[in-house]
């Protein structure tokens, strides 16, 4: 989860073809290879957090408004669906009027989120308060009827009352929060929710995720939101008393996830200190994409930890940065995809509150404190659909769920190919300069005859068309060849759909 900071994400440039230098109005040529042979993955899809948009969204009368433009492909009042299908649940640990909980003075009422075991003198049912947290529940349960398909289960803090200060709002001195005696009711919370959500909500929880930025040291009390620090001898002990807890339960197709790192370089340092034995118990590897505030991190550590984890799973579990355009999330996925090979990339929070510094958001709207109830007679409004919107559906439109990521040979470039439609699915983000490129598709066995190349430009002015999304068709080249020439405006996002034989 983002530190909450006024920061505006620095944009990257440059293509990285290897052309010679040229003005911003001249032209270069490159040639891009595509090849189905390089299998990178399944792709798992696309997601983002619920937490504080749900519980400010979820019990308005129009969050169903909300649901269709995030987790349906369906166009809404002209904005089409994004048609994210991961969900990352927020587990919550503050209370409700109780008086021994420090509930600190900055913690805002949005990033408060209720937790269900109230009682911290029984572990009896009667404990726990399942009606608490409705609306982010409630967006969860509507994400899922417009065709949300994969969730995870994550937790900001432990309950209020199992920290050593009994405050979610970070420690006093930015060490571990969670009271070393409460660790087992800490993984038995974990489980019982998931266990609940299963039996009770409907919700498989695929993973669950204890820990958000363990390693950081911004958790220090007052926080503005929920948060906890773990040091990484106690994050190895939690994972695999987590483990054990969740196969008592009856839930050993559930993963753990870990360790939710700010960035690569934490999160590789982390993996790299923690024992075998808390490694085997991880089943999926989190990781954030922050460095350095929010400018995209181009260094090495991407590709080393995709290295060290192995085989295992890997999620990009969160991302955000304050720029509306779009420009700077386009490069980040695409360096995440081909450094990181995440099977899922995660935004943060796609409805942010209005605000001066609104880039943070796909959306903006007005959120409603409905205290955690269903209000009929309340709506959020919605203020600003930023540029990013259109940006994010690039990827996440087209890149569907099952496909598999596959070799294209530019750095700018993502591509993906579903062998059951035969649909080959490319993305090209630009840099400065106008560039005309021919797309060599000849690996394949056969390719359509034409393409359909879906564009924004998020640096419109003189000789750069305002497109929010341009949709045509194109032919392929002639003479029999295998190729796509085109020309691409800078600092654009073009998404080419054709369809190929492998």
């Amino acid at each position: 989860m983002r530190k909450w900071l006024n920061i505006t994400a620095a944009l990257l440039c440059g293509l990285g073809w290897q052309v010679s230098a040229h003005s911003q109005n001249s032209w270069a040529m490159g040639t891009v290879k595509i090849d189905p042979t390089q299998n990178l993955g399944r792709w798992d899809g696309w997601g983002s957090s619920l937490a504080w948009w749900g519980r400010a969204v979820g019990g308005t009368a129009n969050a169903d408004y909300y649901a269709d433009l995030i987790y349906s492909t369906r166009s809404v009042d002209g904005y089409p669906g994004l048609g994210l299908n991961v969900v990352r649940y927020n587990v919550g640990g503050g209370g409700i009027d109780q008086p021994a909980e420090n509930k600190g003075p900055k913690l805002q009422w949005q990033m408060d989120i209720h937790g269900y075991w109230v009682n911290p003198d029984s572990q009896k049912p009667t404990a726990w308060d399942w009606s608490v947290d409705g609306n982010q529940r409630s967006m969860m349960l509507k994400a899922r009827a417009k065709g949300a398909n994969v969730f995870e289960l994550f937790s900001d803090s432990p309950m209020w009352w199992m920290n050593s200060n009994h405050s979610t709002a970070g420690s006093e001195a930015g060490s571990d929060c969670l009271a070393p005696a409460n660790q087992e009711r800490f993984v038995t919370y974990l489980a019982e929710v998931a266990r609940h959500a299963k039996e009770d909500w409907g919700i498989h929880f695929g993973s669950v995720e204890p820990f958000n930025e363990p390693s950081a040291n911004w958790w220090k009390y007052p926080g503005r939101q929920e948060g906890c620090h773990f040091d990484v001898d106690t994050q190895q002990t939690i994972v695999q008393k987590l483990r054990k807890r969740l196969d008592q339960l009856g839930l050993s197709d559930v993963m753990v996830a870990a360790a939710d790192e700010n960035n690569t370089d934490v999160a590789l340092k982390t993996w790299d200190d923690c024992s075998e034995a808390a490694r085997a118990a991880v089943g999926k590897v989190n990781v954030h994409g922050y460095y350095r505030g929010t400018e995209p991190y181009r260094g090495p550590n991407r590709a080393a930890l995709r290295a060290a984890v192995g085989n295992k799973p890997l999620w990009q579990s969160e991302y955000g940065e304050g720029d509306a355009s779009g420009y700077t999330m386009a490069r980040s996925i695409v360096l995440d995809i081909r450094g990181l090979r995440p099977s899922a990339w995660v935004y943060w929070q796609p409805v942010e509150p209005d605000s001066k510094v609104y880039g943070w958001g796909l959306l903006n709207a007005d959120y409603v404190d409905t205290q955690d109830q269903v209000r009929p007679g309340q709506n959020t409004p919605l203020i600003r659909v930023n540029l990013k919107f259109w940006v994010f559906g690039q990827f996440t439109r087209y890149i569907r769920p099952g496909y598999r990521i596959i070799g294209i040979e530019d750095s700018n470039s993502i591509a993906a190919y579903d062998p059951d439609s035969h649909k080959l699915v490319f993305v090209t983000v630009t840099g400065d300069t106008q560039q005309t490129v021919q797309y060599d598709l000849s690996t394949f066995k056969a390719v359509g005859d034409t393409a359909q190349v879906v564009a924004t430009t998020t640096a419109p002015e003189t000789g750069i068309p305002d497109w929010k999304q341009h949709v045509e068709g194109v032919r392929l080249d002639g003479k029999g060849t295998r190729n796509l020439t085109f020309t691409l405006y800078p600092r654009s996002v073009y998404t080419f759909v054709i369809s190929a034989d492998a």
